[in-house]
Parts: C-alpha cells; sequence; structure tokens
C-alpha cells in the first residue's frame, strides 16, 4: 500500500525538484498533489488527507508553521509533516517540535539524506499503520462481546455501560436485524452477510445461537437521505442474495441507546415469528409494521383430529385432504402461534404414524415407522407450507398402503360379510350391529359393500327380505302381516313400502297373480 505525501513550497523550482529528485515510487509514496502557500495548503490537507506533508516555513499568505500549528488545532494529530528552510536557526526546530513535526531538513536539500528520512517516515507510517489496525481490531473485538452481552440481557459493568453509551453517540438511533438461518448452510449465508455489510462501521454482526445471527445498526430515517450508501441498502441486498438460502430476517424497534438494545432484539424476535405463514423471503419482517397483528393459542384441535382418525378409519382420501384444506384456511384465518401450529401437525403426524402401526399389525421399529419424517419441535425454520405439505404428502403415501392392504383383506371378508348378512336378514339386522360383529367401522363397512356389491347395506338387506316374503307369499300358509314380520320388519307399513317399490304391486295384488297363473 502506497502513503500519500502532499509537497508544499512557494518556489516552483523547489517543487519540481521534490517530485522529480526524490524516488517516491520506491519509497512507498505516491505524490497526491502540490500547492504553493500554508492557506492552500490547508485546503488540500483538507480534501485529501495526506499521510505525509513536506512543507516550506518561509511562504506568503501563511507560512509552513502557522499552517501546521492550525492543522493541529483542527484536532489531527496524526498527519506526519518534514519541514524544510534555509536558515538553521533553533527557534524554528524548537517550534516545529512544538507542533509534532517528525523531521527537519536543510536547504538546499541533500538527496540522500532527505531518501533516507523518507524512507524511515514510510517505515514509522507502517508501524503506526499496523497498529492502529491491531488496536481498531482490539476495540472492535470489545464492542463487540459488550454488544453481545447487552442483547442477551446480561448485566453490564458500570465501564461497559460508560462505553455502550459513548458508543451510542455516533447515531440517534440504534435497530437490530436478526438473521435466522439452517446450521447446515451457516457458512455460506453468514459469509455473505459478512461481505455485504463489510466496510460499514455502524454494523456490527454478532452471533447469538448456532443458526441465529443478529447485526446491530444505526437506524436512520431512509426519507432525509437523498443519496449515498445505507444501512438499510445494505441489509435489503442482503436479503435479496440470501434468497436461495432457507433464511429469515427481521428488524426490530429501534433505542436510543446500545444499552437497551436487547429490546430491540426481543421486538425483532416477535417479528420473526410471522416469517412462518410464508414470507416473500426477498422482504425483512418489519416489527413497527407486525406488532398490531396478534397471534392465537386457541382453535378447535380435538375436533381437526377427530376429523382427520375419521377419514383414515374410513380410509377416504378426499375426506383427508378436505381437513388439510380446512387446517390451512382456519390457521392462516386466526393466525395460530406458530410454536402451537408446529405442535398441533407434529402430534398429528405422531398420530398417524401410531394407527398405520395398529392397521398393518406392526411395532414401532416396522417398516410403518419409516412411511414418512416426523420433525422436532425445536425446528423453527419450519413454515406453515412446509407443515402442509408434510401432511399432504403423509396423506397420499399412508392412503395409498391402507387402500393396498383393504383391498387384499376385503376379498375375503367382504364374502363372510354378504354370508352372514344372507343367513340374519330376518333379524333386526343394522349396519351398527353387523360392523360390531366383524370389529369395523361402519361407515367403512358401508364402503366395502358398495364397493364390492355394487349396492348398499339396506339395499341389499331390503332385496332379501322382499325375496323371501315373495316365496312366503306364494305358499298361501301367512297373513301379510306375518310375512313382513317373518322376513325382519317390525312395521307392515314399512313392509308394504319396500314390496311395492320392488315388484310395482301390493302384496294382495302379487298373490292373486301367482293363483292366476297357477291355474
Amino acid at each position: 500500500m502506497e502513503f500519500k505525501v502532499l509537497l508544499i513550497d512557494d518556489e516552483p523550482l523547489a517543487l519540481e525538484g521534490l517530485q522529480l529528485l526524490i524516488p517516491w515510487e520506491n519509497l512507498g509514496f505516491e505524490v497526491c498533489g502540490v500547492c504553493t502557500n500554508g492557506a492552500e495548503g490547508l485546503k488540500q490537507l483538507e480534501e485529501l488527507r495526506p499521510d505525509l506533508v513536506m512543507v516550506d516555513i518561509h511562504m506568503p499568505v501563511m507560512d509552513g508553521l502557522e499552517m501546521i500549528e492550525e492543522w493541529r488545532r483542527r484536532g489531527h494529530q496524526s498527519t506526519k509533516f518534514i519541514i524544510l528552510t534555509g536558515y538553521s536557526d533553533f527557534h524554528y526546530a524548537r517550534k516545529a517540535l512544538k507542533y509534532r513535526v517528525s523531521r527537519y531538513l536543510l536547504k538546499p536539500l541533500d538527496e540522500e539524506q532527505a531518501e533516507q528520512e523518507i524512507r524511515q517516515m514510510g517505515q514509522e507510517l507502517m508501524k503506526e499503520q499496523k497498529q492502529h489496525y491491531i488496536g481498531q481490531v482490539a476495540r472492535r473485538e470489545q464492542e463487540h462481546l459488550m454488544l453481545k452481552k447487552a442483547l442477551i440481557g446480561e448485566e453490564l459493568s458500570s465501564e461497559e455501560t460508560s462505553l455502550l453509551e459513548s458508543l451510542s453517540q455516533s447515531s440517534d438511533l440504534w435497530n437490530v436485524c436478526l438473521i435466522q438461518g439452517s446450521w447446515e448452510d451457516y457458512a455460506r449465508w453468514s459469509n455473505i452477510a459478512e461481505e455485504c455489510l463489510n466496510g460499514s462501521k455502524a454494523m456490527y454482526m454478532i452471533r447469538l445461537q448456532y443458526n441465529l445471527v443478529s447485526i446491530v445498526y444505526e437506524d436512520v430515517d431512509l426519507k432525509v437521505l437523498v443519496t449515498g450508501d445505507t444501512v438499510q441498502k445494505r441489509l435489503e441486498e442482503l436479503a435479496r442474495r440470501l434468497a436461495g438460502f432457507r433464511v429469515f430476517m427481521a428488524m426490530g424497534e429501534a433505542e436510543s441507546s446500545l444499552t437497551r438494545i436487547s429490546h430491540s432484539r426481543a421486538a425483532a424476535e416477535k417479528a420473526l415469528l410471522h416469517a412462518f405463514y410464508g414470507a416473500d423471503k426477498t422482504l425483512i419482517m418489519d416489527y413497527n409494521e407486525l406488532k398490531d397483528v396478534a397471534f392465537q393459542w386457541h382453535y378447535d384441535q380435538v375436533q381437526l383430529l377427530e376429523k382427520i382418525l375419521r377419514a383414515f378409519q374410513l380410509i377416504d382420501h378426499s375426506a383427508y385432504q378436505s381437513v388439510v384444506v380446512l387446517i390451512e384456511q382456519s390457521f392462516r384465518k386466526l393466525r395460530v402461534h406458530p410454536d402451537e401450529a408446529r405442535k398441533f401437525v407434529i402430534y398429528v403426524l405422531h398420530e398417524i404414524r401410531a394407527y398405520m402401526g395398529v392397521q398393518l399389525g406392526e411395532d414401532a421399529g416396522s417398516p410403518s415407522s419409516l412411511l414418512f419424517d416426523i420433525p422436532n419441535l425445536d425446528e423453527v425454520l419450519l413454515t406453515f407450507n412446509d407443515l402442509i405439505v408434510m401432511l399432504q404428502s403423509c396423506g397420499r403415501v399412508c392412503f395409498e398402503l391402507l387402500l393396498k392392504e383393504n383391498a387384499y383383506e376385503a376379498q375375503g371378508i367382504v364374502q363372510d360379510i354378504n354370508d352372514y348378512i344372507h343367513a340374519h336378514y330376518r333379524e333386526g339386522l343394522t349396519i351398527k350391529k353387523l360392523a360390531e360383529h366383524f370389529f369395523m367401522h361402519p361407515a367403512y363397512l358401508g364402503q366395502l359393500l358398495i364397493r364390492k356389491n355394487g349396492i348398499g347395506f339396506n339395499e341389499l338387506l331390503h332385496n332379501l327380505r322382499i325375496k323371501e316374503a315373495c316365496r312366503l307369499l306364494q305358499t298361501n300358509q301367512y297373513k301379510n302381516s306375518e310375512v313382513s314380520e317373518k322376513v325382519g320388519y317390525s312395521s307392515y307399513h314399512h313392509f308394504l313400502k319396500h314390496f311395492e317399490k320392488r315388484l310395482g304391486t301390493s302384496p294382495n295384488e302379487y298373490k292373486k297373480n301367482i293363483s292366476n297363473e297357477l291355474h
């Protein structure tokens, strides 16, 4: 790295000589400017901020020592000066020492001596620069440690409080932006964050947990800024660059002092929760926009769970899908708290897995336990969309397996059920009693009979009863009411209704027609 040198002398030939005779580049310097008096020199000092100034003492308008005195008065103590004069007067040397002048060279210059002095000056600058860098790193590290304590709400010593208050003076407001990302990709997304924020003194990137990073920054009203790089612009650019990762960002509420920065962090954490319901990854959750949006903890979880398990008992995939849609719509509408939503869905997944194990006659270590993965409750990066997709995919896998298993089992059991119905239809048989006998859910049994027989239980039952009634009527041994009772009807009216529905005539007409046919 080259250091900058400013040359000031009222003699044009002297200025030219300083530029040509001294091998500045070889000595690690670059001539950044030249001027002819102290007043011009002050302007150049403000604009160019050189590391070294070679200046003549005797100049018009403002001499070299006056210029140095004014520069020091303005608070610039690090600039190095070499004064040039044709007078070897100790008075000047003593005055120069008062203003911390580094070197004193007599005119005409001895080139070899001048080169040696400038080389030494370069070495001093290099050493100071290194020390300054080390000091900056140490101070920055100290600031990071203090800020981390303040962020997590640890008690600060009086010295730390004083230092943080002093650090707070550089801005009216301070805020926190939280970045929450996956542990597996931490190295990648945190490196991008560091790269994006690099060079900004107003930003501190502090790791709070294994997957949570806090950026403490100066909170400036964008409306008052017309141009220039701002912290907000950097954060927005960072959000765009991190959109390809599973990362969420949220800003808190500004505080006037870094000693209260934990309040900003807490507000940012509240805003971060809203990423659960599907935020645009290129956007940053803003607490000020979300603080009035409340989460709910209460919803009808018992009813939802019953509907899910009923759909499984009936092996009704469409009913299950409808319940998942209901969960999605109701949770979004109620804005169920992310912790509660995760807990409910994970509980449902465990219940489904347990049900599958029972249906397949397997234990916890069997293949049914590997049908789908169930996340842990502490996986905070799971969004609501992730959970809904889990429910949907879990349903597809389980219902496909249940349908295959039941299709195989139903081949034999339906015949047993039909045989039982044929043997007991004259009794007060109902679908509920039939289901209890075969240890099945009534609704599922009914659907199974429709799939295998083509008609439902009630239709089959009445067909069998009316068929038997016809046989009994043909014997002409019983009254109509007796026939009705013998085939299982407790009400003659009920018998008559189903008889006429199937044969299109009454029992009496049926007996007449049979009698006529016989004669």
